[in-house]
């Protein structure tokens, strides 16, 4: 019934509704740390006016009391994984059961009110066109296309017989086109115009060790500063950047002295890098909740895969100081996958422990924003993260007191009242 309300909800006002108003609401505007109250008028898929006194309205104007709910902008991940959501066990299936749960994780993402994702490898970009066609609902997605990975590096996921598909007349994707591999500087080129041909906002590269790859060590530096930089070039001559997977200082300098724009979890670095970091305005993207010290790896884990979990873990608590102490952009991101994607919520919560309630709402919006528009004119999208005229309509009403309590939104699905989205309402449970 639940899901049959939404349909319904989606159907009714996404194809119909053009001019909304949301009156009596406390603004979170993205940005200020503070709420002011105020209404919200929304027009054709864009915030028209935020204002104390109630607007002129047509008769026309849907109305919406938001009954001093908080508003705020709809949020963002910038490190999510939504074509890697089915469980370990469907690793090796048909790619179609991939795809499936790609659809069911992108619903619910946006029913959770995720607005707004960059993708950080492995999702076709075909998944968002399809998204933005209204032929299924999910998220704005912003694809990294396929990882871009050296042979033997965390993109590398064959298994220990099978062919280097380089050496061979094979494609070299591996898995369902969601990893290529590209070997000297001539194929990473190669490799970073195919991604860019088909659609992806910003490159994602390998740069080092991973946790989830098998023959790959954390400590192990990926690419040559040679071939970092010709996926950079080839990049930034489609106006956009480089962002990478890395964990120690010598993976993560080397990056970034060759040019990556956006460096995801960093959690082995130190002070030095830290600093090399913010001096060349980089964004260090970690990820709070999947890194937690108590937080389980997924069942199916090998002894090393835990084993290496445990490593880069440790670093977490001086890895957020060295962002806190450098002012360094972070963002809001996730990295949820394996069917985590229902535990969106659990991030807020884990940020808690290291930023006010502000501080991660400003994350989880602005800040985002920012980092994702980083790809310059290939973000074709209106300016969203913020809640100004102009500005696209993606707009939540939230239950309780978040500014002051982040934990309310550990379950988010209970505290969402309404999620729009380019000004179309998506779901709404409001009873006013």
């Amino acid at each position: 019934m639940r899901l049959l309300a939404i349909i319904m909800a989606f159907i009714c006002f996404s194809s119909t509704a053009e001019t909304i108003l949301i009156k009596n609401a406390r603004i979170f505007n993205g940005v200020d740390k503070k709420l002011t109250d105020g209404h919200v008028l929304v027009k054709n898929g864009l915030i028209e006016a935020v204002s104390k006194d109630l607007p002129d309205i047509e008769n026309s104007t849907i109305v919406i009391d938001a009954n001093n709910r908080v508003l705020t902008p709809g949020f963002i991940d910038i490190h999510s994984h939504i074509s890697f959501q089915a469980p370990f066990k469907y690793v090796t299936y048909h790619p179609i059961v991939s795809g499936a749960y790609a659809g069911k994780a992108a619903e619910s993402y946006l029913l959770q009110g995720f607005t707004s994702v960059r993708d950080a490898g492995g999702t076709s970009p075909d998944l968002g066109k399809v998204i933005a066609d209204g032929r299924l609902l999910g998220p704005r997605i912003f694809s990294s296309s396929a990882y871009i990975s050296q042979t033997a590096g965390h993109g590398d996921f064959r298994l220990s017989h099978e062919t280097n598909p380089i050496l061979t007349s094979n494609s070299p994707y591996i898995g369902a086109n969601d990893s290529i591999l590209a070997d000297g500087v001539a194929q990473v080129l190669t490799a970073t115009r195919e991604n860019l041909k088909m659609g992806a906002t910003q490159i994602k590269i390998m740069g080092g060790g991973g946790v989830t790859s098998e023959f790959d060590p954390i400590h192990t530096i990926q690419y040559t500063p040679q071939e970092i930089r010709a996926a950079v070039q080839a990049a930034s001559d489609w106006g956009t950047y480089v962002m990478a997977h890395a964990y120690t200082s010598e993976s993560v300098t080397r990056l970034i002295e060759n040019g990556v724009k956006s460096i995801e979890h960093a959690l082995l670095i130190d002070d030095k890098t830290a600093k090399l970091a913010a001096k060349n305005n980089v964004v260090i993207s970690t990820q709070v909740f999947i890194f937690s010290p108590d937080t389980e790896m997924h069942a199916g884990a090998t002894e090393d895969m835990i084993q290496k979990n445990l490593l880069v873990k440790s670093g977490q608590k001086k890895l957020i100081k060295l962002i806190k102490k450098y002012k360094i952009k972070t963002g809001f991101g996730t990295d949820m996958f394996a069917g985590e994607y229902t535990m969106l919520g659990q991030e807020f919560v884990a940020r808690s422990k290291y930023w006010t309630p502000f501080e991660v709402l400003r994350q989880a919006t602005s800040e985002s924003a920012e980092i994702i528009r980083m790809a310059g004119p290939l973000i074709k999208s209106p300016k969203f993260g913020e809640i100004r005229p102009g500005w696209a309509a993606d707009i939540l009403l939230i239950d309780g007191e978040p500014h002051k309590d982040i934990s309310v939104l550990k379950n988010l699905d209970d505290v969402i009242g309404l999620v729009m989205k380019d000004g179309k309402i998506i779901t709404s449970k409001l009873n006013n």
